[in-house]
């Protein structure tokens, strides 16, 4: 069998090995022992209990969502299609638009070459400048800047798409979108164009008016 080391001259709970080949560490107390047991049966029955022990549910409120907070204050009306004259008959010329504001929608107002009147959206398409800079002609309207024609009945684009250069390369991958048309009438030395005069207020319900007054203002958003 192996033969076991001498053990002499060892103190109480002590234990030494004389084969040095076979020595590890320093010998362990007894009390060095129970505290480490003590320790760990400590940590089993914190874990143990830390387990077992019920959850409370959260009291945090969500946060609301932005958007939806921002629509409480707001207040929609239904929809209330009416004419409201937009410019003077003395305005108007063969061949040329005019703009006016009806309800707070910008409308054009074209007059083709045979004298017939036209309402559309005065918001030109991707850029937003003014249709009636353009000129009118044998029913179609055309944006002086991107070169793009409308016609006048249907606010259709007839021809190619902002032809002009360099809008020919820039908006070549931004997909062709018409112009608005509205009914409209002459009478009483006006011209008069039928709108939602609610659609002004319903686009402002959606934002608070003392922060994003000029939102609507300043990207034509409602026009």
């Amino acid at each position: 069998g192996r033969r076991l080391g001498r053990v002499s001259g060892v103190a109480f709970g002590q234990i030494v090995c004389t084969q040095p080949h076979l020595r590890r560490r320093q010998p362990y107390s007894s009390a060095v022992l129970f505290a480490k047991m003590a320790r760990t049966i400590l940590a089993l029955m914190l874990t143990g209990a830390a387990a077992l022990a019920p959850s409370l549910p959260s009291t945090r409120v969500p946060r609301a969502d932005r958007t939806a907070l921002s629509m409480v204050f707001g207040k929609t009306r239904a929809s209330s299609k009416q004419f409201v004259p937009a410019v003077s008959t003395t305005e108007l010329s063969p061949g040329k638009a005019v703009s006016g504001i009806c309800a707070g929608l910008d409308i054009c107002i074209a007059v083709d070459t045979d004298g017939s009147v036209y309402a559309l959206g005065n918001k030109s398409p991707v850029l937003g400048t003014p249709m009636a800079a353009g000129r009118v002609a044998d029913g179609f309207i055309k944006d002086p800047l991107t070169g793009t024609s409308f016609d006048v009945r249907t606010g259709q684009i007839a021809g190619p798409w902002c032809p002009n250069f360099p809008f020919s390369i820039l908006f070549s991958i931004i997909e062709p979108t018409g112009l608005p048309v509205f009914k409209c009438k002459t009478g009483g030395g006006a011209v008069s164009v039928e709108v939602d005069v609610n659609a002004k207020t319903n686009f402002e319900s959606g934002y608070w008016k003392g922060i994003l007054d000029a939102q609507g203002k300043t990207d034509g958003g409602y026009y």
